[in-house]
């Protein structure tokens, strides 16, 4: 026989190996739904832990993607502009070119005119003679 004290009245109880077996098995069942409670409890604290790292993982990562989308988006930027200003810079480059030529050809041809003029006025002045 076991012999078990009230935890209220301090009196001291006698209890056969059944009814101890059966109060022990009470207090082991007791213990054992609290640790599975606390153990429930932890492994939800580490479920939303997880959740919520992953959440800040996929935050930083569409953050990296919008920065990297918006540095390439600056480069074509940047490089449609300067295929504008290489076009611009070409088009003024072919223009003064084409105004040289014009020039050119322009003065070829004043100073054929005046050759022609002279020798028209020498034949002219040939045939007075």
């Amino acid at each position: 026989m076991n012999e078990i004290i009230c935890p209220h009245c301090q009196k001291a109880f006698k209890i056969d190996e059944a009814g101890y077996a059966d109060i022990l098995k009470q207090v082991r069942d007791h213990q054992f739904d609290q640790q599975l409670h606390e153990r429930l409890e932890l492994a939800e604290q580490e479920k939303q832990a997880a959740i919520d790292m992953a959440a800040v993982t996929q935050k930083l990562a569409v953050t990296e993607a919008i920065s990297a989308v918006e540095k390439e988006r600056d480069a074509l930027a940047m490089e449609l502009e300067q295929a504008k200003q290489n076009k611009i810079a070409a088009s003024e480059l072919a223009d003064t070119k084409l105004s040289n030529e014009l020039q050119k050809i322009a003065a070829t041809k004043d100073t054929e005119i005046q050759r022609l003029g002279a020798e028209l006025a020498a034949f002219e002045l040939g045939k007075k003679l």
